[in-house]
């Protein structure tokens, strides 16, 4: 019987079909059957299609209780399976993969220690802000700090489009850099990552002086301090369900749809943006828009 990625003839010689080894492949790759078939029974392949080695105790497993615990369990589990997966193709097929499928390898070993150590910056940012959310803050001008963070993801971001406009010569505002940058990041992250390829990501900054002027421009809006800036950033998602629109800020909340089901993050997000807008004086919310999509804003007060 031929088992998927290999191929055995009478002499019981084994080509390695997966990971493009020669028809030939030198005596010290050329195991007995019942350690090929061992190792094959460990080999699946992560979301771009590479087939990856994974030991039984590290492959993914479902989540049996959709408590906190177990969702961030099951997150931190994740980008270390990929990474041992990879380490153990790797060391164990390394004679058989050439340098292009190493480099995949590589690649895909950085890719998910990345996104493990973004995870742990999240658990120790909320951490921090449930703790002391009180930051310095210095008057900047948030229309730069949005061209320079535009600048920097539409550079990542080859598949959609960011248009950024603002609509009147804006004054400077009290915040803490850092943490705005994460904000921003945070928010457009999420629009490119649930928006369909080929789609646009809009961003506006508009300044308003009263309640009545903000709600002509974003119709109903939460309680905010006036005068103040309303940083809006509008993607072309799936949308909201209305009921759960002011739930999606809670720390964990994750919206159950085809889209989210298939893009994972334990959901810190936009619990962390809402700490950090609120230290700052003020809101965020987000609506669904007419012609499809979400609208995520959040105010920035002009007075202390």
């Amino acid at each position: 019987m031929t088992s998927p990625g290999f191929k055995s003839n009478n002499e019981s010689k084994v080509r390695v079909e997966a990971f493009g080894a020669e028809d030939n492949p030198p005596q010290e790759l050329r195991p007995d059957l019942e350690q090929i078939h061992n190792l094959i029974a460990r080999i699946s392949r992560d979301k771009d299609g590479i087939p990856v080695i994974y030991d039984a105790f590290t492959h993914e497993r479902g989540l049996d209780k959709p408590d906190e615990i177990s969702i961030l369990s099951h997150e931190l589990l994740a980008p270390l399976t990929l990474i041992k997966g990879y380490t153990a193709t790797l060391l164990q097929l390394n004679n058989a993969i050439n340098e292009e499928q190493k480099d995949r390898y590589l690649r895909g070993i950085e890719s998910a220690a990345n996104k493990l150590i973004r995870l742990l910056e999240n658990i120790r940012d909320l951490v921090q802000l449930e703790d002391t959310p009180s930051f310095t803050y210095h008057p900047t001008s948030l229309f730069h700090v949005l061209q320079e963070i535009v600048s920097e993801m539409q550079s990542q971001a080859t598949t959609h489009l960011i248009k950024f406009s603002r609509f009147s010569s804006l004054p400077k505002v009290n915040i803490n850099r850092q943490k705005m940058d994460q904000v921003i990041t945070n928010l457009l992250s999420n629009a490119i990552k649930y928006s369909p390829e080929g789609t646009d990501i809009e961003i506006e900054i508009n300044q308003t002086r009263n309640q009545s002027e903000t709600e002509k421009l974003f119709g109903t809006v939460p309680k905010i301090r006036f005068p103040c800036l309303i940083v809006s950033i509008s993607d072309s998602g799936s949308g909201i369900p209305e009921t759960e629109l002011e739930r999606i800020f809670d720390r964990s909340y994750r919206l159950d749809n085809r889209i989210t089901r298939t893009t994972k993050g334990f959901g810190f997000g936009l619990f962390i943006c809402k700490v950090i807008v609120e230290a700052h004086g003020g809101q965020i919310w987000a609506r669904n828009r007419a012609q499809g999509g979400s609208t995520f804003s959040f105010s920035l007060p002009l007075e202390p």
